[in-house]
């Protein structure tokens, strides 16, 4: 009796991302009292994230078609399409996926042709869906102990002692406003960057020795949001919750007398509303056991709707469900959105899709500055000086000619680009709770000019007290929730994936005046950095905003530097 409760209580729900192109995608944040749901509305390019998926798989096998008949063979399809040890290898999926190795596409039926449905199912398979979720911890010391609390890094006391001119242990807008001013003549090397080394060259070296390298890694335990597209069976995820939450308290647990864990979870203590507790309370019996807990997760209950469209330049909107969420879901002027948790801040902010060249932008820099005899074609020795993101003299020369041509560089990355470009990604960062994690938005341990520029927008979302300034407990745990359209790894460099190994956040991508340019190997070339004429500098700068970016310089009319 209790599981048809449960199916005909499934069957009233919308359906799950997984199941309708137009659905939304949801991440369930793990706080400290209770779960918060967060409903991602994502638009793309005009399309959902499944739509754009799909769009991709057309296009796939539109460029099959070799004949024109409209049906795709195997051998049509072969050394065209990406295997599941291709996405492997360019980071599309992780090494520790758990799926089968060697799929084929062709197997519903396996008649020698391949149909639109059996490409979709192929690439669910070897793990690449239509929207994924990656997690980045804030970086430990090899002791295993977090990095020690806010104020105790020599990095963060010397930030706050730096920032605070009149030395009244707390920041205003107008000393906020000022930090790149006043730090500017920390800038020894004249990099545009002030390092944690900089910030106290004594202690913070020693600091840095203690951090481990990180990797970007799927959704794992140590993660505090779960939801489809992350990297943890949905069973997993059920014992997680119970696991938070599932408590010896009475008051909680909805069990007076009871001093023991019942591995079911109560409204108090999951944080469900009453009414959104009801939904998959099945059997009415006030907990929530693991095949209710798994209805919740697969189709949650949002808690703040957050609405991104990839294709616009434009802030990000937000609905909270109930009018007590208000007051703690802002708007910052940067256009992100911010949710306030008390101790915890969620920052969600999206890269647009224009900001995303193509992989033939990518590459023909590179290729044409690796080929130093101007004849169209690499030879290994040629090809072996380039940086072509890790892939080999072999994998790139499609024909084995011993020779490479810009056709099969393109053709290469294209295959994998293509793939990434078509879904969605959320790289969710813990920035930690300290000022300078969380000015650091790229995590390289290093404060860029850019970056201190958004201090002071800060403030109003951490003053909590509201006395207009800010102390350093009142600098919150933070999450940065980057919602973008997908590309490859490689490619992108480390924007928004951490690198807190201390050494410079390289991009090595770009046309060469622009690599040259680009001094301190942020991605972008200031004014300051700028080699060229000012009246250059305005016409490369598109934006207005005082940096060339990867994009603009794409575009640049290169022979203007001549």
């Amino acid at each position: 009796m209790k599981r048809l409760f449960c199916l005909l209580n499934l069957l009233a729900m919308p359906l799950w991302a997984s199941d309708a192109p137009d659905e939304a995608a949801y991440a369930v944040y793990l706080g400290e009292n209770g779960v918060l749901v967060l409903k991602l509305i994502i638009e793309v390019e005009g399309s959902t994230p499944r739509g754009a998926f799909e769009h991709y798989i057309d296009h796939l096998m539109k460029s099959l078609d070799s004949n024109g008949d409209g049906t795709i063979t195997t051998e049509e399809a072969n050394g065209k399409y990406l295997t599941d040890n291709d996405a492997r290898q360019a980071q599309l999926t992780p090494s520790s996926e758990t799926v089968a190795r060697n799929l084929v596409p062709d197997t519903s039926p396996a008649d020698g042709k391949i149909s639109r449905q059996e490409f979709l199912a192929y690439y669910r398979r070897i793990g690449l869906n239509p929207f994924v979720a990656f997690f980045q911890p804030n970086a430990e010391p090899q002791n295993g102990n977090r990095q020690p609390r806010r104020g105790t890094s020599p990095s963060e006391t010397s930030l706050f002692l730096q920032l605070d001119t009149n030395r009244d242990g707390k920041l205003s807008a107008d000393e906020l406003t000022g930090a790149l001013q006043t730090l500017r003549k920390l800038d020894l090397d004249h990099d545009e960057t002030i390092s944690a080394a900089e910030l106290n060259p004594l202690t913070d070296t020693v600091v840095n020795q203690q951090r481990l390298p990180q990797t970007q890694d799927r959704m794992g335990s140590t993660s505090p949001f779960l939801g489809a597209g992350f990297d943890e069976s949905l069973q997993k995820q059920v014992r997680r919750l119970i696991e938070k939450y599932d408590t010896t308290d009475p008051l909680k647990s909805g069990l007076p007398g009871s001093k023991v864990r019942n591995q079911k979870l109560s409204p108090q203590e999951i944080g469900l509303s009453q009414t959104a507790f009801t939904r998959y309370d099945g059997d009415g019996d006030g907990q929530l056991d693991f095949d209710e807990l798994r209805q919740f997760l697969t189709h949650p209950e949002p808690t703040i709707i957050i609405t991104f469209n990839l294709s616009q330049d434009s802030p990000l909107s937000t609905h909270t469900v109930t009018d007590e969420l208000l007051d703690k879901v802002k708007i910052s002027p940067d256009g992100s959105a911010n949710i306030n948790l008390g101790s915890t801040q969620l920052c969600l902010v999206k890269n647009n899709v224009s900001r995303v060249p193509s992989a033939d932008q990518f590459l023909k820099p590179q290729f044409m500055a690796a080929d130093a005899d101007a004849n169209g074609y690499l030879e290994k020795s040629e090809a072996d000086r380039a940086f072509f993101f890790g892939a080999t003299f072999q994998d790139l020369d499609a024909d084995k000619n011993e020779r490479l041509f810009l056709e099969e560089v393109v053709a290469y990355f294209q295959l994998r680009f293509g793939v990434a470009r078509s879904r969605v990604v959320l790289n969710i960062n813990e920035q930690g709770r300290t000022l300078f994690e969380i000015l650091d938005t790229d995590r390289d341990r290093r404060l860029s000019f850019r970056e201190l520029k958004s201090a002071a927008e800060k403030l109003a979302l951490w003053d909590k007290d509201g006395d207009g300034l800010l102390s350093d407990s009142e600098v919150p745990l933070q999450y940065r929730l980057v919602v973008a359209q997908g590309t490859l790894p490689a490619l992108e460099g480390n924007v928004d994936r951490g690198n807190p190994t201390g050494t410079l956040a390289e991009r090595a991508t770009g046309p060469l005046w622009f690599r040259k340019m680009d001094k301190n190997r942020d991605g972008e070339v200031s004014q300051r950095e700028f080699l060229g004429d000012i009246s250059l500098f305005e016409q490369f700068d598109q934006n207005m905003d005082q940096y060339i970016d990867l994009t603009e310089a794409l575009s640049a009319p290169v022979e203007s530097l001549k």
